[in-house]
């Protein structure tokens, strides 16, 4: 049986093998302990432990599959979408928001703590590093890869403006938020309409980020950014 492999060479998997699979969850982590000492609530270990484990497992069927290509045929709608990322969001509002130890989390951690988790996507480079071998329209390449980019680099003023108090800091905190909002569900749409147009005229779109390891950016990525985005409106309208 054919391996669903990514077909850009293996140091860029390797490297993005090593960067998403510790970064993200590294900040999330971070996050969640930052929380727990704010509320003056004992270690956090254990609830840290099951995050990193939830995830590790997560990615590691997330992988097994799309080594299948499973996700590689272009249907609609996309099988990653149905398969992990709406699975991933119905998890995080169904489930995770209704545990204890998340309403610890959101109710002691500080925006700018939240907000500084999106410097994961600067794992938005990986779209363009992936465009460079030919593996994906160039559309969907900038729109993902330049969003994230500027999303993350933009999380800096951002924090400062919230470290510092400035009177301006909650609006632009609101401004960060819809720009990181808008620019995840355009890269969601670009690949839908991308998809479509491959299955009318039986031609390649976006499949490198159904094979292994690049599935793990649709699989993880999508839910989780929405997600946090909701998060820091919700903190936002508590301040």
């Amino acid at each position: 049986m054919d391996v669903a492999i990514t077909q850009v060479p293996i140091w860029l998997s390797i490297l993005f093998i090593i960067s998403f699979s510790t970064i993200p969850v590294f900040l999330i982590n971070k996050a969640v302990k930052s929380a727990y000492e704010n509320g003056n609530y004992n270690t956090s270990y254990l609830v840290r432990k099951k995050i990193t484990v939830f995830y590790i497992l997560y990615l590691i069927i997330v992988g097994m599959v799309s080594l299948t290509g499973f996700f590689t045929k272009n249907v609609l709608p996309p099988r990653i979408f149905i398969a992990t990322v709406i699975p991933l969001f119905l998890f995080y509002v169904g489930y995770v928001q209704r545990t204890k130890w998340f309403a610890i989390v959101l109710k002691n951690i500080k925006l700018e703590q939240l907000v500084f988790i999106h410097i994961f996507r600067f794992v938005g480079v990986f779209f363009f590093l992936v465009y460079f071998y030919n593996a994906i329209p160039k559309e969907f390449a900038f729109i993902g890869g330049a969003g994230d980019i500027i999303t993350a680099i933009l999380v800096f003023p951002v924090v400062i403006a919230l470290k510092k108090g400035y009177s301006f800091a909650k609006l632009v905190t609101y401004i960060w938020n819809i720009i990181g909002l808008i620019d995840i569900i355009l890269v969601l749409v670009t690949a839908v309409v991308l998809t479509n147009e491959a299955v009318r005229n039986t031609t390649e779109a976006v499949e490198q980020f159904g094979t292994f390891p690049f599935s793990w950016i649709p699989a993880f990525a999508p839910a989780t950014i929405i997600f946090l985005h909701i998060l820091v409106f919700k903190k936002l309208k508590e301040e």
